[in-house]
């Protein structure tokens, strides 16, 4: 299938993205990035950003930072933009993620929320590929997609709700990609919204040399209390 016609898809499903808004599912992973360390000077490249409903979920947390988000469908783009005129700290831009190159240098995060089963499997070792260059050690690539078995149920049970290209990404496959590239999976949910275990989420990062670093050198003198405490109660406990 050709982008132009992947793109008209998306042009024409922004009406029934500006309905949907901030569902329950944008809700969660916008809590699960502030739970990673999102910050208000945190800067985010996000990928396949649509109209613009997740983006503004993280200009609330941004006011420092910046983000840069991307889609393949200029109408979703003019209506981000029209969405969030007033967010200087924002830039758009209508580009294939595929292949994007940002025109900052270093992120926190790149995110890729419901993305990448969006994009045909055989163009995923480029997509990867170009997430390792573009990254840097301390970036966080974080992924959210449907669970492939719910892909596969709705498939053959439901078809019509499909969007025009919908994968089955599955994890063995990915980790192969991120192995070919240098990248790491470090965190892995498989987690229910509205079916029980219909969604996969995941942090991504470059795979970095092991340095042997103690945890207690690094924990507050708080934090070094707590841990004290916790231990006695634990050995109490189950000595």
């Amino acid at each position: 299938m050709k982008k132009s016609e992947i793109a008209k898809f998306y042009d024409d499903y922004t009406e029934r993205q500006i309905q949907i808004g901030a569902n329950e599912r944008l809700i969660n992973l916008y809590k699960r990035l502030i739970h990673l360390g999102l910050k208000k000077d945190s800067n985010v490249l996000e990928l396949g950003c649509g109209v613009g409903i997740f983006t503004k979920l993280l200009a609330k947390k941004i006011s420092n930072g910046k983000i840069e988000a991307i889609d393949l469908s200029e109408k979703s783009i003019a209506i981000a933009e029209r969405i969030l005129k007033n967010k200087k700290n924002i830039s758009f831009k209508v580009a294939d993620i595929v292949k994007y190159q940002p025109k900052n240098k270093e992120f926190d995060f790149i995110t890729l929320m419901d993305v990448i089963e969006h994009i045909p499997l055989e163009q995923h070792d480029e997509l990867f590929e170009n997430l390792a260059k573009i990254s840097t050690i301390k970036t966080r690539i974080a992924i959210n997609i449907p669970n492939p078995q719910y892909i596969n149920y709705t498939r053959v049970n439901n078809p019509e709700s499909l969007q025009v290209i919908d994968e089955e990404v599955e994890l063995f496959q990915l980790i192969r990609h991120l192995e070919k590239h240098h990248l790491e999976l470090i965190y892995f949910e498989k987690y229910g919204i509205w079916e029980e275990e219909d969604y996969h989420f995941m942090i991504i990062r470059k795979k970095k040399k092991f340095e042997l670093k103690h945890l207690a050198t690094k924990r507050k003198i708080s934090e070094k209390i707590v841990k004290k405490v916790s231990l006695s109660i634990d050995k109490f406990r189950y000595k």
